[in-house]
């Protein structure tokens, strides 16, 4: 008795009917979605473009020695802090240029220190260490 007589002959078969309504309807559903959604962005008001109008400033440079010696621009100005105070009244009143204090590696810490104050108090902001090898 062979019950499965017609089970080996019979090729199994994928119906497509079901699964293409399926993929129309995620298809539709994408399209409604993205239609009612308006992302416009942002209202911006820009201002008009240009040349940046500035002038390029050129650094002041403090620099100070292992001797103690006070270096403004390539000057020699001293051992003391305050005789600075008395070269920034001929830099002006321009405080926002960049100043350049430079220190020997072997300077000492407190003339360092001494200095970034007295260019802080007078109002400079842009400050830029960098030290000097031995």
């Amino acid at each position: 008795m062979n019950f499965r007589r017609g089970w080996l002959t019979d090729e199994p078969e994928i119906n497509l009917i079901p699964m293409i309504d399926i993929l129309l309807v995620i298809v539709i559903f994408l399209m409604v979605s993205t239609q009612l959604r308006s992302d416009r962005g942002l209202a911006l008001q820009l201002p008009p473009g240009g040349h940046p109008q500035f002038q390029a400033r050129r650094p002041h440079e403090v620099s100070l020695k292992q001797n103690g010696d006070i270096l403004v621009d390539g000057v020699a100005i001293g051992s003391q802090p305050s005789v600075l105070r008395q070269r920034l009244v001929h830099w002006g009143a321009d405080t926002s240029a960049p100043v350049i204090v430079a220190a020997d590696a072997r300077s000492s810490h407190g003339q360092v220190m001494a200095v970034l104050d007295l260019l802080q108090q007078s109002g400079y902001r842009h400050l830029v260490l960098r030290t000097m090898g031995p």
